[in-house]
């Protein structure tokens, strides 16, 4: 087992071991050659000390006073965990089950003897447990853990070796009470060395001269034990018991020195030999008696372990004290000297050598070295503090050899060493920065006093029982008050019961901690005022509230300009609600500042409802996505106007609306801008109308030349860019013109009329119909499914025209000729190509007889007719 796999690395100390002072820490799970290495040491490690114990056992073949293997259980526990388990279980099963105990409750018993360890372990891990044992909490932790985790395994025990009827009914309690007590005696005994052992705990006890020493401090132990209990050595009666006493003389040396693994470690070899030899009749506990002589054994081994166990806690303890203070001896901030009867130093620390100009590396008693021979001629006046009553300060100029001086106070203290002296230490502490801080301090409160008596505000200080602590020259000016005259006095004694009632509120919240304000009209000397007063609480050293501060700061060129800015809005707000437009202002926030009553007849919602609501709140999800972009061009400076169209319950409205960017005064930061809102629905439609009627036919209703080529256009691009099919139509009507030369031009309008509308009729409410002119007639039919649908609606319109028209109570026969051109979305068609492509097909139908159609593609000639 590599040192490795310990858990401490702390450097190593003269004089007692600490391996750390850190609690144990969830041990790490390893796995591998390693993990099987440790599980068969601490397997053998088990059945051995096993074996050893029942050498002696106690009652019957497997109670013993001294059970070694619980100790080297829980030290695996705590320091590879759980996965130990099955390892200790095994090698308990294997033990009990060699000393004739049945399989069912050897199994019992071994289980009994796995748990109690590990719920020890588990116990110790919650406690904070710091192996190095250097604490006496820790020590009374593992004698807790042990104790408990002990009633497990002993009461476990017992109910098994019962049931095995190895156990009468009058041999169980002594049998527990002999169990718990051997398996805690193996534990203290076992497991302190094994949890206590540490790479950094083996170097600090064993490393270097001083260990050499321990070393065979330890080896002077084991020779003891040897002679004591070895049946080649036996000593004389006479020899016995000093040879059974030295070895506890030793441990405590070896506890003072080197800490509670070699003491542990002493322990543990003397007690394998106490057991050893006794177990092989030798040594002053093997007499006829055995049980006393077992009994005396435990009683010894116990001592030896508890004894070295609590010298190691109180010398760790006191070790730790004694680092303390030289650690605040060596780093204090204040000068130590210790001068002895004599006069002479026998201490100082680095402040002290510091401040009396000595060399750092000095001997602190250097021989012959009086206080009053210190450099610089300090001693002399060391040495009259030392006719000083003890722990009366005294203020003391230290010269410098450059010159400079050095303010100290200086107090004494005296007390008398390990040999009764009487010693004298100084306590030198440098006041010379807090001096000048004074000094400082008196200088700037009377920059301050100047700098507030000068500052055209209010400035006073408060304790918590609201009187004035401080008040600066302008009371004097604006209140006629001299500031002196309100020292000591209340706010209400100083400013009147009114007054009083006002402002109350605010400076008990300012006494909560909470900074408050409050504003008020005060009648000065010469004039009104009003003023503006912050409250801000005053702390003390602890962080506790024990006044505030006040400073009142004339607010009254503010308040004339907030009066005219609120006459001003007025005037612009008796102007704006008169405008038939939606006029607002709103702030880079994008909230509104400002609005006209045309809002609220918009919204049907108060003025006072909208200020300070968002656009987005006001005007919805929907309008402030299509107005967000312009809105932002607005707050980055830009003049912006804009066209918006909505559709609503109550019908379609149509607004322009004009974004102006109103600037900081330096022309560059953008502080919100004004909106101008115009309904302009009306004029839309107007507008509508207009174009509605410039792409109509007045004869027939149906879309002109110039409607017809704009729908034709959408047409084509919507075939482009979704797919589909679609198909144009120009038709002609066969014989209009005998009609018209006939009939008269009142005829030939109505048989376009009468033509129009059977063509409407034969065809979808989707499909476009136009009369570009003449007898000419144009049909866009946009997804068709198939190119026979198009042959299909030519073929229903050839048939439809077929029936004669009643002009006038006068029966009119006339037929209609079509050119079919369809469209699949090619590129580079435009919708010029595809009329010219239908009138080629037009033409080709006249030329075929009339009376029917011709069918085509954008591309491809004539492919059938009718």
């Amino acid at each position: 087992m590599s040192w490795e796999q310990f858990g401490a690395n702390a450097a190593p100390l003269p004089g007692l071991a600490v391996n750390s002072s850190t609690p144990y820490e969830a041990p790490s799970q390893a796995s591998g050659p390693h993990q099987f290495a440790r599980m068969g040491a601490a397997a053998l490690a088990y059945y051995l000390a096993a074996r050893l114990g029942l050498l002696i056992p106690y009652i019957g073949s497997h109670v013993s006073l001294i059970w070694l293997p619980t100790g080297i259980a829980l030290a695996a526990y705590l320091r590879w965990g759980a996965s130990m388990a099955p390892t200790m279980l095994l090698a308990a099963f294997l033990i009990n089950y060699q000393i004739g105990t049945p399989a069912w409750a050897a199994l019992g018993i071994a289980a009994g003897n796995a748990l109690g360890p590990w719920l020890s372990a588990q116990l110790l891990r919650r406690l904070g447990f710091d192996a190095a044992l250097t604490r006496r909490a820790d020590l009374g932790h593992y004698l807790l853990a042990v104790a408990l985790g002990m009633l497990v395994t002993a009461s476990n025990g017992c109910v098994w070796l019962r049931l095995a009827g190895f156990l009468t009914a009058g041999q169980w309690a002594p049998a527990w009470l002999t169990w718990w007590t051997g398996d805690a005696v193996g534990a203290l005994l076992g497991g302190i060395p094994l949890v206590a052992m540490s790479r950094a705990s083996m170097r600090t006890s064993f490393a270097g001269r001083r260990g050499r020493f321990n070393m065979a401090l330890l080896g002077l132990v084991l020779v003891c034990g040897l002679l004591t209990f070895s049946p080649w050595t036996a000593p004389a009666t006479a020899l016995t018991f000093p040879l059974l006493a030295l070895p506890l003389f030793l441990m405590a040396v070896l506890a003072l020195r080197a800490g509670v693994l070699a003491a542990s470690l002493a322990v543990l070899l003397l007690s394998g030999t106490a057991a050893w030899g006794t177990a092989s009749g030798i040594g002053p506990f093997a007499g006829h008696d055995t049980h006393a002589g077992l009994l005396a054994l435990w009683s010894y081994v116990t001592a030896q372990v508890c004894t070295g166990v609590l010298i190691c806690g109180l010398a760790a303890e006191l070790l730790a004290s004694q680092r303390q203070q030289q650690a605040q001896f060596q780093h204090a901030s204040e000068g130590i000297v210790v001068v002895d009867p004599e006069g002479r130093l026998t201490a100082l620390n680095p402040m002290a050598r510091l401040m009396l100009e000595l060399a750092p590396k000095e001997p602190p008693g250097t021989p012959g070295l009086a206080l009053t021979q210190l450099p610089n001629g300090n001693g002399t006046s060391l040495a009259e503090c030392l006719q000083q009553p003890a722990g009366q300060p005294r203020l003391l100029t230290l010269c410098r050899s450059d010159g400079r001086r050095l303010e100290v106070e200086v107090q004494t203290a005296r007390y008398r060493d390990a040999r009764g002296r009487q010693l004298s230490q100084l306590l030198l502490r440098d006041v010379t920065e807090s001096r000048e801080a004074q000094a400082s301090l008196a200088a700037s409160e009377e920059r301050l006093r100047a700098i507030t008596d000068s500052a055209p505000a209010l400035i006073a200080d408060h304790d918590r029982e609201f009187r004035y602590r401080f008040a600066n020259r302008t009371y004097q000016d604006w209140l006629g008050i001299a500031p002196e005259a309100v020292l000591g006095q209340t706010v209400a004694s100083v400013l009147g019961e009114a007054a009083w009632a006002e402002v109350r509120p605010a400076m008990e919240a300012a006494l909560r901690g909470e900074a408050a304000s409050y504003e008020r009209h005060i009648q000065g000397r010469a004039e009104e005022r009003w003023i503006h007063v912050a409250l801000v609480p005053r702390r003390d050293a602890a962080g506790a509230v024990d006044g505030f501060y006040a400073l009142a700061s004339d607010i009254t060129p503010r308040r004339r300009a907030e009066q005219a800015l609120r006459q001003s809005e007025q005037r612009l707000r008796s102007i704006t609600d008169q405008l038939p437009m939606r006029v607002s202002y709103v702030g880079a926030d994008e909230r509104y500042r400002f609005i006209n009553r045309a809002y609220e007849r918009a919204f049907g919602r108060p003025r006072h409802e909208l200020l300070g609501l968002t656009v987005r709140e006001v005007i919805g999800a929907g309008a402030y996505g299509e107005a967000a972009p312009h809105i932002r061009r607005a707050l980055a400076g830009e003049t912006v106007s804009f066209d918006s169209e909505i559709t609503t319950r109550e019908g379609y409205r149509c607004y322009r609306a004009s974004y102006l960017p109103q600037f900081a005064d330096d022309g560059r930061e953008v502080l919100g801008f004004v909106a101008m809102i115009l309904d302009t629905t009306a004029q839309k439609q107007e507008e509508r109308r207009l174009i509605e009627l410039s792409q109509s036919d007045s004869l027939t209703g149906l879309l002109n030349r110039a409607g017809f080529e704009q729908r034709a256009h959408e047409a084509v691009q919507r075939c482009q860019s979704v797919g589909g099919t679609m198909a144009l139509l120009l038709l002609d009507l066969d014989g209009f013109k005998q009609v018209n030369d006939s009939l008269g031009h009142l005829a030939g309008d109505l048989l376009l009329r009468g033509f129009a509308g059977r063509l409407s009729r034969s065809l979808r409410g989707a499909d476009i119909v136009a009369r570009p002119g003449g007898d000419e007639f144009a049909v866009i039919v946009e997804q068709l499914s198939a190119p026979a649908d198009a042959v299909t609606i030519a073929g229903n319109i050839v048939e439809a025209m077929r029936t004669p028209f009643v002009l006038e109570n006068r029966s009119v026969h006339v037929s209609t000729s079509i050119g079919v051109v369809l469209y699949r979305g090619e590129p580079g068609l435009t919708p010029r190509d595809l009329s010219k492509r239908a009138d080629d097909l037009l033409y080709a139908a006249k030329a075929g007889g009339r009376d029917r159609f011709c069918l085509g593609s954008a591309e491809a000639p004539c492919t059938s007719d009718s």
